[in-house]
């Protein structure tokens, strides 16, 4: 019996400041979302106009009626600049941004601009909530903004940005779409597009065609060859897949997302040493990471080194609170170092944050079983995980553990014989149905499944027992 193993955070497409929608792929091989009120979209040119009056409301922060002209428009050119916030830029930008809105004195074209801007460098600090007050405000300006008989390229193009942001997929698409058609030229409708088919459709042969427009209007764009890389990894194509993300690293020698992506690329081949050193690499040029702090951790829990693996997550953890997957991976290494209460409340943190997260309640039940205690919560625990992943293996063998300690093995016998119809070489399976037969008055019959899971598994029997069952 085990639990379900740490979780790898994948990444597909780039993100400011390496901030990304999150795919996860872990030794299941099940995909998931990292849990987020407001992702944010990709990077985007912002170029400033000089301000002007205008009656727009803007912003529910103190009020700066007091600027003159020349303050506003300093302001609001410090607020969106070239390009969209970094976390290392975003606190100034955000507050240049406020003042700049609280002026009154934008146009309705800025009020949006200054708006998505904003909502981005939010995010960036960790306020999601506010962030996506913000982007709602941006779209409903661009919607106002945007003729439809006559679309300007531009605007499709931000609104899209805040569509995103707030998880409108099939909307941002269809607004990169337009913006391409105003525009066949704007390379980065074409990358934001495959960002998104990339990420949230797992469209990657679609991705690939934007990314290589993109490429051919753009033939250095490291943006597009990081994600047009991690697109080919994902489709198994681990040779051009790793030409890309070389060229970009060799563009880009300090590009810390780069390194990320190609240690995602090395984990995937099971290379560990080549991983951890690009892990490692992410790590110098961007500390705070938490991406490449859960990967690494993941790789230091593999190789046994579990005080460095929680090291990594308790930073993971401090720098985003939000990341249910930290505390998920945090919950496994409690798991395996026997602290089953920290396990217990690390998946339930993981929980509370992402709460359709079914490996956490599969090891949650798991572990309340092993201790002994809440036999009825982990049952609930299993019960959701089932109704969350149907046709997982490993749950139907947590449900019999979980009804085999409850002392009822007729009910841990139909979950055995679920699981084993689907696999009936599942040693696991086996060796627990032996033990639910014997255990239901079939002494014979359990002994001869055991012996057959011993001879798959010489090691299950031992596994059972360190659990409290033999």
């Amino acid at each position: 019996m085990s639990p379900f193993k740490l979780i790898v955070v994948s990444i597909a497409g780039l993100a400011i400041a390496g901030v990304a929608t999150v795919l996860v792929v872990g030794y299941e091989n099940l995909p998931g979302r990292r849990n987020a009120a407001a992702p944010v979209p990709a990077v985007v040119p912002a170029s400033a106009t000089a301000p002007a009056s205008s009656n727009s409301a803007s912003s529910n922060s103190s009020p700066a009626a007091t600027l003159d002209a020349a303050a506003v428009q300093t302001a609001y050119e410090t607020c969106v600049q070239k390009a969209f916030p970094t976390r290392a830029d975003a606190a100034p930008r955000a507050a240049a941004c406020s003042r700049a809105l609280g002026s009154h004195q934008l146009k309705p074209d800025e009020v949006a601009l200054a708006r998505l801007t904003r909502g981005i460098a939010r995010v960036a600090l960790g306020d999601k909530v506010m962030a996506s007050e913000d982007y709602l405000e941006a779209i409903k300006h661009y919607d106002r903004l945007i003729n439809p008989a006559n679309p300007d390229a531009l605007n499709l193009f931000r609104r899209a940005a805040a569509l995103d942001a707030i998880g409108e997929t099939d909307k941002a698409l269809a607004d990169y779409s337009d913006a391409i058609k105003a525009d066949p030229d704007a390379s980065l409708a074409f990358l934001n597009r495959g960002i998104l088919l990339a990420t949230r459709k797992r469209s990657y042969d679609r991705a690939i065609q934007d990314f290589d427009r993109v490429l051919v209007l753009v033939p250095d764009n490291v943006e597009a060859l990081i994600s047009r890389g991690d697109a080919f990894i994902h489709l198994g194509d681990f040779g051009r897949g790793m030409a890309d993300l070389d060229r970009a690293i060799a563009l880009s020698p300090e590009n810390a997302y780069a390194f990320l992506v190609r240690g995602l690329a090395y984990a995937r081949r099971d290379d560990a040493r080549a991983a951890m050193s690009d892990y490692d690499t992410t790590l110098k040029y961007d500390p705070n990471n938490v991406y490449a702090l859960v990967n690494r951790a993941a790789l230091f829990s593999l190789d046994r080194k579990p005080d460095l693996a929680l090291k990594d997550l308790d930073r993971a953890i401090l720098l985003d609170p939000t990341f249910a997957r930290a505390f998920y991976n945090r919950g496994y290494v409690y798991f395996m170092q026997k602290s089953y209460d920290k396990a217990i409340e690390d998946y339930g943190a993981a929980i509370a944050l992402d709460p359709e997260m079914g490996l956490a309640y599969n090891n949650r039940g798991l572990t309340r079983a092993i201790v002994g205690r809440d036999l009825t919560q982990a049952l609930a625990d299993s019960d959701m995980a089932l109704k969350l992943m149907p046709t997982n293996l490993e749950v139907r063998d947590t449900r019999a553990f979980i009804y085999l300690k409850l002392g009822e093995p007729t009910q841990a016998l139909k979950e055995y014989n679920d699981a084993l119809d689907i696999d009936p070489s599942r040693a696991i399976s086996l060796y627990g149905r032996g033990l639910a037969k014997i255990r239901a008055g079939d002494p014979a019959g359990g002994k001869a499944d055991q012996a057959a899971a011993e001879t798959l598994y010489p090691e299950v029997a031992q596994q059972f027992s360190m659990y409290g069952l033999d």
